[in-house]
């Protein structure tokens, strides 16, 4: 009997993570772990690391970036595109503030 609980258990753990992965985007940025609902319900982009995402990143995310706009959420674009370009400025004026 203890078997077959475990095993309903697990099912049951096991449908409520594929919902969650299906209608939610897990989105990590720098101020921490954020969970916006997905525009189509699919398993595509469930976990997405935004910290380092580029121009080019959030042309190629179009559905992440659509999700973040619905949510509200669009700062989260925001910062990640200002953190990138403020790490290209430190990378080229170097650590005197000299361009190198």
């Amino acid at each position: 009997m203890r078997r077959l609980m475990t095993f309903f258990l697990g099912m049951v753990t096991g449908g409520v993570l594929l919902y969650g992965a299906q209608n939610y985007h897990v989105i990590r940025a720098q101020d921490g772990v954020h969970f916006v609902e997905k525009i189509d319900s699919k398993l595509a982009a469930t976990y997405v690391d935004i910290r380092g995402f580029t121009f080019a990143d959030w042309s190629q995310h179009t559905e992440i970036a659509a999700a973040l706009v619905r949510a509200e959420k669009s700062e989260l674009m925001q910062n990640a595109a200002s953190d990138v370009l403020q790490q290209s400025l430190d990378t080229w004026l170097g650590p005197d503030g000299q361009p190198q």
